[in-house]
């Protein structure tokens, strides 16, 4: 297994879908597809603004860990994700992913774990928040 890496999950599904729902599909569909074996772990990043018509785009963190480099790793999860969200809502909806910029890579880690990674630089607002504690 390689070092796993960060991913962005932005799914495109209806606006009245609970997305702690959608997260359990999505983490079931990248851990359970036999042709693309990759351990996802999600956590939902809420939006700042509802979506105004029938669809609504979800954002998710994916810690993604698996054989392959981390662009196959994305790729698959992305088919998978696309795969399954179509399945469960129609052809209209879809799943985009994109490997974390480097920049985005404190922020991202905070929003799964709480805590800053040891190997990776902190953010200058989590330093101080850190700090005043």
């Amino acid at each position: 297994m390689h070092a796993p890496c960060l991913a962005l999950l932005q799914v495109k599904a209806p606006s009245g879908i609970d997305p702690h729902v959608l997260e359990a599909a999505l983490t079931r569909a990248l851990n359970g597809d036999p042709t693309r074996p990759v351990v996802a772990e999600l956590e939902w990043l809420p939006a700042w603004r509802e979506g105004r018509g029938r669809r609504r785009r979800y954002a998710y963190v994916a810690v993604l860990q698996g054989a392959g480099e981390a662009s196959e790793l994305v790729r698959s999860a992305q088919r998978s994700a696309k795969r399954a969200v179509r399945r469960l809502y129609g052809e209209k909806c879809s799943a985009r992913a994109r490997t974390a910029e480097a920049r985005e890579l404190p922020t991202l880690w905070c929003s799964v774990r709480g805590t800053p990674h040891r190997g990776l630089p902190a953010s200058p607002a989590a330093r101080s928040s850190i700090r005043s504690r």
